[in-house]
């Protein structure tokens, strides 16, 4: 009876862990990107689930994961194009952005690999994508399985708005714009522009993405419009320190943040001895991976040159991508690459410059170190605005920094104890989870799995429109009503008067009779 009983629980478990055929799409040029959800395709890995996954950057070898190298995208992002696209005129970004469109499809869709996996037969269980380019959601029509979509931060607002979460510009504003937490009638004004003109400019690409699916894999496909509202789950990587809290449905599930944190690893030994003899404190210096410092002008650099060597005995890391630096300081030290979150946990790290980026960000709240903001495009300036109200860190504007400014901000940041305080206490907070994003991930993913979608989980808000959603038929109803009672109101008063007028004159020439 025992055998029976132990051979039906092994079942029970070998069919609950049963592993799946998942595809994974994440084709936006960015590492930062990447690097978010490689914990969750390791967790599944390991847990038997055989992986597909297409990729700008390819990660360490994995027997049940198979990897498709798209960096090829990557020659539409050289040259920092990309920021001088964000950074131009609203009429240049819509031509450029366009033309970048046309070309992002064509370089995936015609990668041999990518055409290959389409025309062959392979089925698969479940289908990742990044939502950040939600039209390859059709690639789950192709294959014929449910999706999940990811956001490696706070979604956009039609990905919002296609699952019923809330939208309103007044209370979540888009993050791009950077703006705080009590939006001005101004900010509202442009909150809201910027809503109906994103919803305008949807409608623009949503075709160009049919076009480009129909012609590369198969014509009968459906429009991307509406497979975007198939979607099983969205998984948000939204901190709740850099994005406010929101009302969502249940197939919004928000794994908090910090989704790319991993453990500590030991630091090259000569990293770690200069770390450990900065004993008058180190400062860390980087742009992040789609950043880097050759976009900084040479008199940006040489403000920062000079500044770093006025601070000495202070020590300076900076992760530079050119070989030297001319007349580069004693105290400073340049490295092309480094480990950063494991350079930020050092305790002799006192200071963080960063541009903005969510997930650099997330390591140096982990980490508890002080940070110095210079947004250059996206949601940085959303993120470096919230480090610069909850006092964890200072805001300059790279355009207009000058040596005096750059040297004031940090030894504020050094020398007063508020800003190291105060990220002492968003560290404590991000850490305090009942599970890691990671867990909440990888169960959500099998419950999909397990149900072959979450049709059942689907709101009734995701199905109506936005006049519907913002009560605009309501509302103009009520001003209708109001508009006809006044008039009636009005010409019932007017006709009385006219009535009045009338019989008074009856009664005057009766008098006068």
């Amino acid at each position: 009876m025992k055998i029976i009983l132990l051979l039906l629980i092994i079942f029970c478990v070998c069919e609950y862990t049963k592993s799946a055929n998942i595809l994974v799409l994440i084709p936006s040029p960015f590492y930062s990107h990447q690097a978010t959800f490689r914990p969750l395709w390791r967790e599944l890995s390991k847990k038997g689930h055989k992986i597909t996954l297409i990729t700008t950057d390819l990660m360490e070898e994995n027997e049940n994961i198979t990897q498709i190298d798209i960096s090829n995208v990557y020659e539409l992002t050289k040259n920092n194009v990309l920021i001088e696209i964000l950074q131009g005129g609203i009429i240049n970004m819509i031509r450029k952005g366009l033309l970048m469109v046309d070309n992002f499809f064509k370089y995936i869709l015609t990668n041999p690999d990518v055409k290959e996996l389409i025309a062959s037969d392979k089925k698969f269980d479940l289908f990742f994508v990044e939502l950040l380019i939600p039209a390859f959601s059709v690639l789950s029509a192709k294959f014929n399985c449910p999706y999940i979509g990811l956001n490696s931060m706070d979604p956009p607002s039609f990905i919002h708005s296609a699952v019923g979460n809330a939208i309103h510009p007044s209370v979540y504003p888009f993050a791009n714009l950077g703006f705080g937490a009590e939006l001005s009638f101004k900010e509202r004004l442009i909150s809201t522009s910027v809503l109906v003109v994103m919803s305008t400019m949807e409608k623009i690409v949503w075709p160009t993405a049919d076009r480009f699916f129909r012609k590369y894999i198969d014509y009968d496909l459906p429009d991307a419009h509406h497979i975007i509202r198939n979607v099983s789950l969205v998984f948000s990587n939204a901190n709740p320190i850099f994005f406010p809290a929101k009302p969502i449905t249940p197939i919004t599930i928000n794994l908090g943040g910090g989704l790319h944190l991993m453990e500590p690893k030991k630091l090259p030994k000569d990293l770690q001895d200069y770390l450990d003899q900065s004993k008058d404190g180190c400062i860390y210096f980087s742009l992040g991976s789609t950043i880097n410092s050759n976009y900084l002008s040479r008199e940006t650099i040489e403000i920062f040159r000079q500044t770093f060597e006025e601070l000495a005995p202070m020590r300076v890391l900076w992760k530079y991508e050119n070989e030297t630096l001319e007349n580069k300081p004693h105290n400073l030290e340049i490295r092309k690459w480094l480990p950063q979150h494991d350079v930020l946990r050092h305790p002799n790290v006192k200071v963080f410059i960063t541009q903005g980026g969510l997930q650099s960000m997330e390591e140096a709240i982990d980490s508890a170190v002080p940070m110095l903001g210079m947004p250059f495009y996206g949601d940085q300036k959303n993120n470096v605005k919230k480090m610069s109200i909850k006092k964890f860190g200072i805001a300059l504007d790279v355009a207009t920094i000058d040596k005096k400014s750059l040297k004031d901000a940090i030894l504020e940041l050094v020398d007063n104890p508020l800003y190291k305080k105060n990220i002492e206490k968003l560290s404590a907070i991000s850490k305090d989870q009942p599970m890691t994003g990671i867990e909440k991930a990888v169960w959500w993913t099998e419950y999909v799995l397990r149900h072959g979608g979450t049709e059942h989980l689907r709101s009734p808000s995701a199905d109506i429109p936005l006049y519907q959603y913002f009560f605009l038929d309501i509302i103009a109803f009520v001003i209708l009503v109001f508009i006809v009672l006044i008039l009636l109101v009005y010409y019932l008063i007017k006709l009385i008067r006219t009535i009045f007028r009338l019989v008074f004159s009856k009664r005057n020439k009766v008098k006068t009779n």
